[in-house]
C-alpha cells in the first residue's frame, strides 16, 4: 500500500489505535501508552482512552551517555549519531511489548524522542538572505529505525514545524489537557512536573481556543541532580520527597534563585536543560555548600525552588486573568509529597494528582503525542499559536511510513 493510500485508509476510520511515546528531560527512560481515539467525521477527537501502558527505564550507562550530549563542550558528534539510532531501539522495546499484548491492530506510533537541545529564542546562523536568528530543537530517536523494528508508521519531530513559523515549539500538550481535565464551572491549571515544569490553563467554561500554556521553569531536573550528587549516585530522585521533608529551606538562597530572568519573561515562553541543566545545578550546589547547607537542606531548597517558580508564574501570568479552582499535577513531580505540600500551602486552590482524577500521572505526555500523531495523520493543525507564539497554525510532525 502506498503512503497516500495508507493515509487515506487512516482518515476513513473513526476509531484509531495509536501508541504514544515520551522520553522526558529527566532522562528516566521511555513511557508508552496504547490509546483508542474516537473522532468525528472531520477527524477531531471526541474521546481518548488508555488501553495499556508500558515503561522502560534507561540504564545508568545510557542515562550518562545521553546526559553528556546535553552539555556544551562535552557532546560528541559520533556519540550523538549512535544515540540517535540506539534510542530508537529503546522506543521499539516499548512499542513491541505493547504490540505483543494488544488485542487490536495498531495504526501508528507517535514518538517524541529524547530532547538534547532546545533553543526557542534562536541563534544567529548564515542563510542565503543573510545572517538571521534560527530557532532549533533536537530530539534523538531515529524514526526510520523505529519503523523498521516495529513494522509500524511513525510520526516524529513534532516541535520543528511550530518553530519554523516563529513558535517556541512548546508546550504541545494543551489539546490533551482540555480533552482530559476541562471541567464545567471550574478554572483548572494542569501542572506537569517532569524535568521541566509546564502549565496549561483551562479557563472556566472556555473552549480550546481560549486556553494557554507555558513552561514555568525547572521541575525535577535540579532536584534529581542534587539527589544524585548527595547520594554519590546511589539515588536518582527524592522518593515521595522524603529527603526534602527532613531539610530546611534556605530562604535567602531561594530568593536569589528566583531572580533568574526567565521567571519575569512573559509567555509565550519555554525552557529546558540548556538553561537549568548541569551548569546551573553545579553553581547552585556550590553556593549552597558555601552557605553551610547540608544534603537535606539543599534538596529542600531545590524542591522549594521548583514550587516557588510555579507559584510565582501563577501569580504573575495566570491569576490576574482567570481564577483557579483546581490545580492538577502530573508527571513525576506528582509523586513528590513534599513538593505537593509546598504548592498546597501557597495556592488558594485545590491541588490534586492527576491520578486522583482518573489519569495516571505518567500517562499524560505519552497520551499527548498519541493525540498529536493522530492529528498529523488526519492533516489537522495541532499547535496553538497563542500558546507557542507561532505566526499560524501548522500540521506538526514528520510521517515515516517505513516499508510500503
Amino acid at each position: 500500500m502506498s503512503k497516500k493510500s495508507r493515509i487515506q485508509a487512516y482518515r476513513s476510520k473513526r476509531i484509531h489505535h495509536i501508541i504514544g511515546l515520551m522520553s522526558g528531560t529527566s532522562l528516566d527512560g521511555v513511557d508508552g501508552v496504547l490509546v483508542e481515539i474516537k473522532s468525528d467525521e472531520g477527524g477531531q477527537p471526541s474521546t481518548i482512552t488508555v488501553l495499556d501502558r508500558e515503561s522502560i527505564a534507561y540504564t545508568d550507562e545510557v542515562r550518562h551517555r545521553v546526559n553528556d550530549l546535553c552539555i556544551p563542550g562535552k557532546a560528541d558528534i559520533a556519540d550523538m549519531n549512535t544515540a540517535h539510532c540506539g534510542l530508537a531501539h529503546w522506543n521499539a522495546a516499548v512499542v513491541n511489548e505493547l504490540q505483543r499484548r494488544a488485542s487490536v491492530d495498531i495504526d501508528v506510533v507517535g514518538m517524541h524522542g529524547q530532547t538534547v537541545w532546545h533553543e526557542p529564542q534562536g541563534t544567529w546562523f548564515p542563510l542565503p538572505e543573510g545572517n538571521t536568528l534560527v530557532r532549533a530543537t533536537l530530539q534523538l530517536g531515529n524514526p526510520q529505525v523505529l519503523a523498521a523494528l516495529t513494522d509500524l508508521p511513525v510520526i516524529s519531530d513534532f516541535r520543528s514545524a511550530d518553530m519554523a513559523v516563529g513558535g517556541q515549539g512548546a508546550p504541545l500538550s494543551p489539546s490533551i489537557d482540555h480533552l482530559l481535565f476541562a471541567e464545567r464551572g471550574k478554572g483548572v491549571a494542569v501542572q506537569n512536573i517532569g524535568g521541566i515544569s509546564n502549565v496549561t490553563i483551562l479557563p472556566k467554561d472556555k473552549g480550546p481556543a481560549e486556553i494557554w500554556a507555558f513552561d514555568t521553569g525547572p521541575g525535577n531536573m535540579i532536584i534529581d541532580a542534587v539527589v544524585g550528587w548527595g547520594s554519590e549516585g546511589t539515588l536518582r530522585y527524592d522518593d515521595e520527597g522524603r529527603i526534602a521533608s527532613e531539610g530546611e529551606v534556605d530562604r535567602a538562597l531561594l530568593a536569589s534563585l528566583m531572580e533568574d530572568p526567565y521567571f519575569a519573561k512573559k509567555p509565550p515562553k519555554s525552557t529546558g536543560r540548556e538553561v537549568y541543566g548541569a551548569a546551573f545545578t553545579s553553581e547552585f550546589i556550590q553556593r549552597a555548600v558555601v552557605r553551610g547547607l547540608d544534603y537535606a537542606d539543599i534538596v529542600a531548597t531545590a524542591t522549594a525552588f521548583t514550587a516557588q517558580s510555579i507559584v510565582d508564574a501563577y501569580r504573575s501570568f495566570v491569576l490576574p486573568y482567570t481564577p483557579l479552582d483546581r490545580v492538577v499535577v502530573c508527571g513525576g513531580g506528582a509523586r513528590n509529597l513534599t513538593l505537593l505540600a509546598m504548592l498546597r500551602g501557597a495556592l488558594d486552590a485545590e491541588v490534586v494528582s492527576s491520578t486522583t482524577v482518573g489519569v495516571v500521572d505518567t500517562d499524560r505526555e505519552a497520551m499527548a503525542f498519541a493525540l498529536l500523531a493522530h492529528a498529523s495523520m488526519m492533516g489537522l493543525p495541532s499547535n496553538i499559536p497563542s500558546v507557542t507564539g507561532a505566526q499560524k497554525e501548522v500540521v506538526l510532525g514528520t510521517i515515516t511510513m517505513g516499508q510500503l
